[in-house]
């Protein structure tokens, strides 16, 4: 089985008919997974792999995608866990992926700010991915998310590194940074102090290529740690 489900460049630009504006067709990432560029192609996809590899699902477990996007990754969650549940501010476009692949094991919680009243019961694992760079209260969504895990959860974080060689690749690419409030080192900060502890790190592409995203595994730390 391979490690994340390939969505068609098809399947998702008819999934994301249902988003409201070009802006958050970019937030996103759509025109990433479909760019004319294989390079750019090959990073997003290789970014979700990562992510997957750094989550390390057991059978049996379940999951949290926080700021669904497209729903990229939903079919990939949907074959590796038991139950899956999936918010964002725009749900259209991840809606329309899971009915037309008949992923029976999502469940959509509407209200992103208090989606842990949503998850009943918690989940193991909890994935962030490139979105926590544009919440307004980062540490009241990193508390909403804590709530959400089981013990010993794992919360998996990825965001842009904003570097000089990343604003320059996004450039190339001929994509904005207007709308990036924080960058991921910016998380990871807020994350250690707010109680969380990092257990791996990777980072995407690999040397000596440019650093464009940074993904962490968190935990949270016991209590007088």
């Amino acid at each position: 089985m391979a490690l994340v489900v390939r969505v068609p460049r098809e399947e998702l630009l008819a999934a994301a008919r249902h988003l409201p504006g070009e802006h958050e067709l970019r937030e996103m990432a759509v025109p990433s997974y479909c760019h004319r560029l294989p390079p750019i192609r090959w990073l997003f996809w290789r970014r979700l792999e990562t992510a997957l590899r750094l989550a390390a699902l057991r059978p049996g477990e379940s999951a949290l995608e926080f700021g669904v996007g497209s729903g990229i990754l939903l079919p990939t969650l949907a074959e590796r866990c038991t139950r899956v549940f999936a918010t964002d501010l725009f749900l259209g476009p991840a809606r329309a992926l899971a009915q037309a692949r008949g992923l029976s094991t999502v469940r959509f919680v509407e209200d992103p700010a208090r989606v842990h009243e949503g998850i009943t019961p918690p989940v193991e694992c909890v994935f962030a991915l490139d979105v926590l760079e544009h919440v307004e209260d980062l540490p009241h969504t990193l508390r909403s998310l804590a709530a959400c895990l089981a013990p010993g959860g794992r919360l998996i974080v990825s965001g842009p590194t904003e570097t000089f060689s990343y604003r320059v690749g996004r450039a190339i690419a001929g994509f904005k940074n207007e709308y990036h409030h924080r960058n991921v080192r910016d998380i990871l900060a807020a994350a250690l102090a707010g109680g969380w502890s990092l257990e791996v790190r990777a980072r995407e592409p690999f040397f000596p290529l440019p650093r464009a995203f940074e993904i962490y595994r968190l935990v949270r730390r016991a209590e007088g740690a």
